[in-house]
């Protein structure tokens, strides 16, 4: 899988672009942290940095962008470099072992990432072991109910059942983050609906803008993609309409013992 992220990091930004719904989320969390400038927030699977970017002009604490990937890591240093807020520095690091000390930061966040993870307890710890006390872990993810009805499902009839394996049930999550160590979990179900022009949605299979496609029967692909194509070519004005439902799993450190 590093090698899909490491091939996508040119056009990631291109591929899979922030939305205002993205950054609605994102103020409505670092809201609720009440944070200060003193405080530190961490992006644990930061990709090439859109969310943490965007989280720079919304609160004066500081930003740690981590990553495995090193071609996501340069991307995210290279727009950093073109005259963006410098309270954001980035580091190499595993969900498993990340480069900070104990009890450091005040917000975890971790987006798009939990079903890329084969041991979610033990990373969910280390985030616990970094956060202070009363800090939070934040996790993005979908539901399974969304994975049923994506927008692609009809073109790769594949999807929900890759993806229903790879994507815990929010429920899963909130065991889990209880047994990390996480003493209040909450879970809150967004939705959004939109319309994508059909010449972006053949554009972003063509990159393989999810990791789902590439783990596609090979054929399967090429017929969904095949078949994108020629319904673009008879309506290049047209577009898919796109339902996202998103899990927002929250966990918060105990503040004293327990």
């Amino acid at each position: 899988m590093s090698e899909t992220f490491a091939a996508m990091a040119p056009r990631y930004d291109v591929l899979r672009p922030i939305k205002s719904a993205d950054r609605a989320r994102l103020q409505a969390m670092l809201r609720a942290a009440g944070l200060t400038a003193d405080d530190l927030v961490v992006e644990v699977g930061c990709g090439t940095g859109r969310l943490t970017m965007a989280m720079a002009s919304m609160t004066r604490a500081r930003l740690l962008g981590i990553d495995n990937e090193p071609r996501m890591l340069a991307v995210a240093r290279a727009k950093s470099g073109e005259g963006r807020p410098s309270s954001i520095q980035w580091d190499a690091g595993s969900a498993y072992r990340l480069p900070l000390g104990d009890s450091q930061a005040s917000l975890v966040l971790m987006s798009m990432v939990v079903h890329l993870l084969k041991q979610r307890t033990r990373a969910f710890r280390e985030a616990g072991r970094i956060l202070k006390p009363g800090g939070c872990l934040t996790i993005w993810t979908f539901t399974h109910p969304y994975i049923d009805s994506f927008y692609l499902n009809p073109f790769f009839p594949s999807i929900p059942q890759i993806d229903r394996a790879r994507f815990p049930d929010h429920r899963v999550l909130e065991r889990e983050l209880s047994r990390a160590g996480f003493s209040t979990v909450t879970t809150t179900i967004e939705e959004q609906v939109g319309e994508v022009s059909l010449a972006e949605v053949v554009d972003r299979v063509r990159g393989r803008y999810i990791s789902t496609l590439t783990l596609l029967p090979p054929l399967e692909y090429r017929l969904g993609l095949q078949s994108l194509e020629e319904k673009l070519a008879e309506d290049p004005g047209g577009s898919l309409t796109q339902r996202t439902e998103w899990a927002i799993v929250t966990g918060r450190m105990p503040t004293g013992p327990e």
